[in-house]
């Protein structure tokens, strides 16, 4: 595993500024600059080790922002998850050809969990899975589409990967994303005590005390987004709190 690799609790957790991109511009912007290159670039210069980058047409079924996506995770000095409707062999294929160090599968994957298991086996911790919480259940954040209740779900991936490890298991509170009304920190300890692989949280983040609470959770990163944007702490006050 490289230095850059997210690495298994109990290290620091990594965090990972999200850059999420729609019609080529970036959704969440930094003192008004719409350009993702210098929204992600900012984050950099800022101290991010690993950005999460987000396809939101791909996400939303309305295209995809493939080509500047490419020319973005090149433009990068630091590794790139990159997300956002990653459930068929071409998409996969395609957010791979990047040159993103990780993809993170959409949680529809999970319909065929042997292609997932088959995936990882081919490409190692390239690949992570995606993991959409609503409350007790998995529900996919675009198409709303439920994939059963959570401990379930979770059961069928750790029996389909018993024998490969991904590269992390993404899992977003989708009932808490962007709202920052505080991270479910029972969830994400449960799920990063159980997965068997180390896990990113996502959702709900607020407060400086969040992190740290995530970080004794055990989890080995967390996506920040809107607490970043709304400018509720500053990227290297969040380096602090985890360190």
């Amino acid at each position: 595993m490289t230095a850059a690799a997210l690495l298994p609790a109990p290290t620091v957790p990594t965090l990972l500024p999200a850059v999420d991109v729609a019609g080529g511009r970036a959704v969440q912007v930094v003192d008004g600059d719409d350009d993702p290159f210098v929204v992600a670039l900012g984050w950099v210069e800022q101290g991010a080790r690993w950005i999460h980058l987000v396809d939101l047409d791909r996400a939303y079924r309305r295209g995809s922002d493939l080509p500047l996506l490419t020319d973005l995770v090149a433009a990068l000095p630091v590794p790139v998850q990159l997300s956002g409707g990653l459930d068929t062999p071409e998409a996969v294929a395609q957010a791979l050809g990047t040159g993103a160090r990780r993809v993170n599968l959409a949680v529809t994957a999970l319909r065929d969990p042997g292609w997932v298991a088959e995936l990882v086996r081919e490409h190692g911790d390239r690949v992570a899975v995606g993991l959409d919480v609503l409350g007790d259940r998995v529900v996919a954040r675009g198409s709303g589409d439920d994939l059963g209740p959570l401990d379930e779900v979770v059961a069928t991936v750790r029996a389909e990967l018993a024998e490969v490890r991904p590269g992390a298991f993404v899992v977003a509170d989708a009932g808490r994303d962007g709202r920052r009304t505080g991270a479910d920190l029972p969830l994400f300890r449960r799920l990063a005590g159980t997965l068997g692989a180390p896990v990113v949280a996502s959702g709900g983040v607020a407060t400086l005390q969040d992190l740290a609470g995530l970080s004794a959770a055990g989890v080995a990163g967390v996506v920040l987004g809107s607490a970043l944007y709304h400018r509720a702490f500053t990227l290297a006050e969040a380096l602090e709190a985890v360190a």
